[in-house]
């Protein structure tokens, strides 16, 4: 029986996959950090305002820990004042709700009444910076596979950037379909390598701090850890404070879009 022939991704995957490559450090880091630049520009200077964008935050709750941070951070003071302006007086309707239902009776079965009279508090909507991330992973996850499956050029690149961080390569784990075994290999051959690596010099650490060993010259494994926490997913704030002031400072003055 033939094996079915299977075609080379298209130009575009290849050209994406090697933009990702260009630096150094996990790719879909890369991508995602790419995404949220992008998004987090229309946002604050333009979709922020429209109906079924506020719907979503305001149903959410606001913001995950991670991504309210990035707000607070990255927000022009305007705009910010009118989401949680929305999300505020959403979240008092429903409390108002809730603690009328609180303060009704006085039931038997605690836990069952009191799922159903604050359940209108809860979110009703995943974060809206997390949807943008996980669109992100779906799209570019397959063509990051599919790249390192036929393009030997790309295939030597992503072992020389040191391959994916541990959650994106589980990620990837995860995602892979069988047809993309070679990727997924080269995916986990990678890791594996970084990690041994990272677990060398994080022993080695540990050995030059005995008192016997206290005289050896120290290395490169006196940064072990700050590897280890890049490889676990760990990411530095990228912008400075006075980058943040100038973009909270932009567009402090422009008025908010009418909701509905």
């Amino acid at each position: 029986m033939k094996t079915a022939h299977r075609e080379a991704p298209p130009r575009y995957v290849i050209a994406e996959i090697r933009h990702l490559l260009a630096k150094s450090g996990c790719p879909l880091c890369h991508a995602e950090a790419e995404a949220l630049e992008r998004f987090l520009f229309w946002f604050f200077h333009e979709s922020y305002g429209e109906p079924e964008i506020v719907l979503q935050y305001v149903r959410s709750r606001g913001f995950c820990a991670e991504h309210l941070k990035l707000v607070a951070e990255r927000g022009p003071q305007w705009q910010v004042s009118a989401m949680f302006s929305w999300i505020i007086e959403d979240l008092l309707t429903a409390l108002r709700t809730s603690l009328a239902a609180v303060a009704e009776k006085r039931p038997l079965r605690f836990r069952s009444w009191r799922k159903g009279a604050t359940r209108v508090v809860e979110p009703t909507a995943g974060c809206l910076f997390c949807d943008v991330i996980e669109r992100t992973q779906e799209s570019l996850i397959p063509m990051l596979l599919e790249a390192l499956e036929y393009d030997e050029t790309l295939r030597a690149r992503f072992v020389e950037v040191g391959g994916c961080c541990v959650p994106h390569a589980l990620l990837v784990a995860r995602s892979a379909r069988g047809e993309q075994q070679r990727g997924l290999l080269l995916v986990l051959e990678v890791l594996q390598k970084q990690l041994e690596s990272t677990k060398h010099d994080l022993d080695e650490f540990f050995r030059k701090a005995d008192y016997r060993y206290a005289h050896e010259p120290r290395g490169a494994e006196q940064h072990a850890w700050r590897r280890a926490l890049v490889q676990f997913g760990y990411k530095s704030d990228r912008e400075s404070p006075t980058q943040r002031q100038t973009s909270q400072e932009q567009g402090a003055h422009c008025p908010p879009r009418k909701r509905g």
